[in-house]
């Protein structure tokens, strides 16, 4: 609208678009008075009730691909309120308007300023100037028979000037109509005339413009859908997919199941048979599931391994899920393609809807989560709400761990490591502990699962005992030539980054403690990724004087070629065989082959989970040198750790006695 001072204020609103379709009911809407304005049906379009003239109803109503496009949405659109601000500016009138029509239909995609006069005189006025080839201008519209009454109705001036040029699609059909309103009469010379024309012209290759784009989206859509087999380019569809599934079993009352499948070796057959023979293999291998499904009604790749897919379900969802195991099972039957004969391992996540979610978005992240949850003897995985549950405290721990390290929730305990001969203590384990204001208490068994694979977190646990062990060994040389270790866990994946050496210089540096002091302890988890980086790892940190210890060796993940080609010193026998050695002779037979092994390659032996007197006297006998467990300490915080290490350094410990120390 126009203020007094000729301020153009925008003025989408009290105008609202008058959008009639063909066959639809009338739709009423309220002005800013309260009064209704009805959308009639094309027998009435003009302020005066008269038909639409014979030459207009010739228009073709689909205006080709115009209307193909999203541009015929039947609301306004912001991209088109520049034109109508411009237009309004430049030639400093009180309203403009855009205006799309075909034989049925009436729609304004954007108004600027006054809506003058009635929508019924907007509208006629925008026809007439679609009869023009160039610029439309009404000689006397006060005279002319569409003229309102002084006063128009609803407090709205009448109009007095209107310049339309008509809107062109790319087919030369007309769609609609640029035009210009005043509330007195204004010349308009054949210079603001080329103006407007040319305003008219730029708002036509915003239709071009749109109806090229949603041609472009279409045509990507179809050939993406149409090759599945392509990783991440269906992503976006196979969402909108599964949703409008979703919708229709909800509108026929139907349930549906939603799985998530992981072909677990397609990674190697890439590599074996090359991207485009394997996109190939994929297509074929659809093919045949949904031939040989008839309930199948959706599959497609979701991932590079992960394919996403939905099939009708009745009863319940174990009924659900037995059928989503049959369709597994076909999954990995052999399938042949270009005389190449193909088993893909499949695993699988299935939801159900309504059951566990009614919208496409939650149904496939809830299927992926019961994939997630799969163990190794599981067949199909069936969402449920503890797996949720679950999740949600994976990611709360996730989220919070590196602020909890920062904010001091999370600290170390230390486990003692004893000589075996002389009873003495010469060593220390760092074992993080974290307690969250929400969660609770948190082993570590449950937080280093999900901290290990995050960079970030993990880099902040292990910054933090690196720094932790610098400051409990420089406090101990601060008062004694002796002191004992500190051992620290580091995931394998740290140990080869690029900059961890530098922080384990930049620490040594920062307290003034020699390397000798650390050990660094990994699993044989971590090694077996890859042996060459890690050993070329290890190899630069022995050269700071720490050594190397190997937790857990036994477990299940043994191999000599560690022994032999690693710089270890210190093996850790696994608690659980050491555990067993007092019943189970297999287990002693076990441990006894590691001492030697280790022995042989002049490496020392720690007997871990050591915690009773019959375990510590069998790893004494077999020549384990050290031992940690229960038995001889418990973790302990910091104040415990530094009394015990004085009691050690004054003689005091009962330890000097013969006796192993207990708490």
């Amino acid at each position: 609208m126009t203020d007094d001072a000729g301020t153009h204020v925008k003025n989408n609103k009290q105008a609202g678009p008058l959008d009639v379709t063909k066959g639809a009911p009338p739709r009423s809407s309220k002005t800013p008075e309260g009064a209704s304005t009805v959308a009639m049906s094309n027998e009435k379009h003009t302020g005066e009730g008269a038909s639409d003239p014979p030459e207009l109803k010739s228009l073709d109503a689909k205006v080709g691909d115009l209307l193909r496009s999203e541009l015929w949405d039947g609301s306004e659109d912001e991209r088109y309120d520049r034109f109508t601000r411009l237009v309004a500016r430049v030639f400093d009138a009180p309203g403009a308007l855009i205006l799309l029509f075909d034989e049925d239909r009436h729609s304004f995609k954007s108004r600027f300023g006054f809506q003058l006069g009635t929508t019924g005189q907007e509208i006629e006025l925008c026809r007439r100037a679609s009869e023009h080839g160039e610029v439309f201008v009404p000689e006397d519209i006060q005279h002319d028979a569409l003229a309102a009454p002084d006063t128009a109705r609803d407090g709205q001036r009448n109009i007095r000037f209107f310049a339309g040029r008509a809107l062109r699609a790319e087919t030369g059909q007309v769609v609609g109509c640029l035009a210009l309103l005043d509330f007195k009469p204004r010349a308009f010379a054949p210079n603001d005339q080329q103006t407007l024309t040319e305003l008219a012209l730029l708002v036509e290759e915003e239709f071009s413009l749109n109806a090229a784009l949603e041609s472009t989206r279409a045509g990507m859509a179809e050939l993406l859908d149409r090759d599945a087999a392509l990783p991440s380019a269906t992503h976006i569809i196979a969402y909108e997919k599964i949703e409008l599934l979703v919708e229709r079993a909800g509108d026929s009352g139907r349930k549906l199941g939603i799985f998530y499948l992981s072909v677990d070796n397609l990674y190697d057959m890439s590599l074996a048979h090359g991207p485009g023979r394997i996109q190939a293999m994929i297509n074929r291998w659809m093919e045949n599931l949904k031939r040989d499904n008839d309930d199948l009604t959706y599959i497609a790749r979701l991932s590079e391994r992960g394919f996403v897919g939905a099939f009708e379900c009745d009863g319940s969802v174990q009924a659900a899920r037995h059928r989503c195991e049959q369709l597994r099972e076909h999954a990995q039957r052999e399938t042949e393609h270009e005389a190449v004969r193909f088993v893909f391992e499949a695993s699988a996540g299935l939801c159900v809807y309504p059951d566990h979610g009614d919208s496409g978005v939650a149904l496939i992240g809830r299927a992926q989560l019961a994939h997630e949850n799969q163990s190794w003897t599981s067949e199909t995985s069936l969402f449920n709400a503890a797996i949720a549950k679950r999740f949600r405290r994976r990611s709360a721990l996730r989220t919070r761990f590196e602020p909890a390290v920062k904010n001091g929730a999370v600290s170390f305990h230390s486990q003692p490591i004893f000589d075996n001969n002389h009873r003495s203590l010469i060593g220390v384990e760092l074992l993080a502990r974290w307690h969250d204001p929400e969660l609770g208490d948190i082993a570590p068994t449950e937080f280093v699962p999900v901290i290990d694979p995050e960079k970030g977190p993990r880099r902040a646990l292990v910054t933090y005992a690196l720094e932790t062990a610098c400051r409990y060994v420089a406090a101990w040389q601060a008062q004694s030539d002796s002191a004992p270790y500190v051992t620290i866990n580091v995931p394998g994946a740290e140990l080869c980054q690029h900059d961890f050496h530098d922080l384990v210089d930049d620490t040594l540096e920062q307290y003034g403690v020699d390397g000798r002091h650390l050990v660094f302890e990994l699993t044989e988890r971590s090694v077996i990724r890859d042996f060459g980086l890690m050993a070329r790892s290890l190899r630069r940190l022995t050269a700071t004087g720490a050594r190397i210890a190997i937790d857990d060796f036994g477990s299940g993940y043994s191999s000599i070629a560690y022994l032999t080609r690693l710089p270890i010193s210190i093996v850790k026998l696994d608690k659980q065989v050491v555990q067993q050695i007092e019943h189970e002779r297999e287990a002693d037979e076990l441990a006894q082959g590691i001492v030697a092994l280790a022995h042989g390659q002049r490496m020392a032996i720690i007997a871990e989970g050591v915690e009773t007197q019959a375990q510590w006297q069998k790893v004494c006998d077999m020549g384990c040198e050290y031992t940690q467990g229960f038995l001889l300490g418990r973790p302990q915080p910091e104040e415990a750790l530094f009394e015990l290490v004085e009691r050690h350094r004054a003689g005091d410990s009962d330890n000097n006695h013969g006796t192993p120390v207990k708490e």
